[in-house]
């Protein structure tokens, strides 16, 4: 019974003292006797004028431009992940070079000329809703207002078969003007002749 007692009072002690107790810091300990102190110069505080000021100011409005357009470069990369998301590992292997080089950029035109016609105000309540469908569903991501709670545009792919030719993958968006009835193009690829795997697979 006399060591459970020491014990505690040991623990209690410990918990008690946690953080009360600091140990003194010596910042100079390693300072040369012979070096001066390093003073600041007067001639750097005379540097700084109105210009440098005004600069700063213009600098902010800067930052905001910028945060806005980095908003709107993260939703085009999110997007871009969703693309690529939506296409699957055995899809992406065959025809990433092509999606790469003809839907991405294409993809990212139409994504800036959505934010432009929406307004810089507006794009800001922009999101990327939904994930994309498995299996043979068309939807890649629909784009989003939060703000009026409602779908701007709706991204999809299907697979088209030409005669004669093979398979295709076209690459089209709907917008919510005429209630996404109309397919606006963005690209195709070609697969081959042999039937495409599902989406995400």
């Amino acid at each position: 019974m006399k060591m459970w007692i020491k014990k505690l009072t040991v623990l209690l002690v410990t918990i008690l003292t946690l953080g009360l107790y600091v140990p003194p810091i010596y910042i100079d300990a390693d300072v040369d006797v012979g070096k001066k102190d390093i003073e600041p110069s007067e001639d750097r505080a005379k540097q700084i004028d109105e210009e440098e000021i005004e600069d700063s100011i213009t600098e902010k409005n800067l930052v905001l431009e910028d945060s806005n357009q980095l908003y709107l470069q993260e939703l085009n990369q999110l997007a871009k992940k969703q693309m690529q998301a939506k296409l699957g590992a055995k899809i992406s292997a065959k025809i990433n070079n092509d999606v790469n080089q003809v839907v991405l950029p294409n993809l990212e035109m139409v994504l800036d000329e959505l934010y432009e016609d929406i307004g810089e105000e507006k794009s800001q309540y922009l999101m990327i809703a939904e994930e994309p469908s498995a299996g043979y569903g068309e939807r890649i991501f629909n784009l989003y207002n939060v703000k009026e709670k409602q779908n701007v545009a709706k991204f999809h792919v299907n697979r088209l078969k030409r005669p004669q030719d093979g398979y295709y993958f076209q690459f089209h968006y709907h917008l919510q003007d005429d209630q996404f009835e109309e397919h606006l193009p963005i690209g195709e690829v070609y697969w081959g002749r042999d039937t495409p795997p599902k989406w995400m697979s």
